[in-house]
């Protein structure tokens, strides 16, 4: 049988060799690691010909900016900053010297826009295209998906249902950067997959419960953008003795709170509380 992505997750979790210099490892959205002295963010995201994108969908700039940004998202969830990406390649034969330039143009346009460098890769032929995108960056603070806490408010960053699957977009890094500097954030992760499964994700990985209040979170197209993904907000809790509350609500959403594990994971209509199911996009 084969696995499930959150069952691959797992089994490399437990499969995997511990070290003391694995801070945060398998299972967030960025490994935290010391070097020396030095704490670092890695991150690795595959982005791969008829399973992320149609090859005709997008421009080849675009194909490059909007790889990138996946890492740089992953990076804004953590609370971190990129500071050198690599990109490892597989290009089939319709890839010619001016598409990669296309590509790289993209990259090298948002390595001026988010202050990183290019520091190499790898590349090889391949049936479809694929880009791996790795990265290091550094974080003030990380968050973890995994440390919410009951009473959290639940905030979401931006509207569910505005990012077009084959355009470029801009992760939340800017964003991420004024939270952890100001606010008591516990909890965080950016909505790749969709953003029931990836709350989900918070709240399994914390091992609490949670209530949303659907009338609060905001969407393009209602019910149905809770489950599609690549939206690349972030969704965050904040501390229930946060003082600002009133500035955050001017900024961002407020849409539930986070509960006992025995509550379970629940969705408010007018009507009561719903048992939400759990679903969103799956790689395999």
């Amino acid at each position: 049988m084969q696995f499930r992505e959150l069952e691959w997750v797992n089994f490399l979790k437990n499969n995997s060799p511990k070290s003391k210099n694995i801070l945060v490892g398998i299972g967030d959205d960025c490994a935290l690691v010391k070097a020396g002295r030095q704490k670092l963010l890695l991150k690795s995201d595959l982005f791969i010909e008829g399973i992320h994108f149609k090859r005709k969908s997008m421009s080849f700039k675009s194909l490059g900016m909007r790889a990138v940004a996946r890492v740089l998202s992953d990076f804004a969830a953590c609370g971190g900053v990129p500071k050198f990406i690599g990109v490892s390649a597989g290009f089939p034969d319709y890839i010619d010297k001016k598409n990669l330039k296309k590509i790289l143009s993209g990259i090298i346009e948002y390595s001026r826009k988010y202050k990183f460098s290019l520091v190499g890769g790898d590349t090889s032929r391949a049936k479809e295209l694929f880009l791996d995108i790795w990265g290091v960056g550094e974080a003030r603070k990380f968050i973890s998906r995994s440390t919410a806490k009951v009473g959290d408010y639940i905030f979401l960053s931006g509207k569910l249902g505005q990012r077009k699957f084959n355009a470029p977009f801009s992760p939340r890094v800017k964003e991420s950067q004024e939270l952890t500097r100001n606010f008591k954030i516990n909890a965080m992760i950016d909505i790749s997959d969709g953003f029931i499964i990836d709350l989900y994700r918070i709240i399994e990985a914390s091992k609490k419960g949670t209530v949303i209040y659907q009338d609060k979170i905001p969407s393009k197209n209602g019910e149905r953008d809770f489950y599609r993904g690549e939206d690349y907000e972030l969704i965050f809790t904040v501390d229930s003795k946060e003082k600002n509350l009133n500035f955050l609500e001017k900024k961002f959403y407020l849409i539930g709170r986070v509960k006992p594990e025995s509550f379970g994971y629940k969705l408010r209509r007018k009507t009561g509380l719903f048992d939400v199911k759990i679903k969103g996009y799956s790689h395999f």
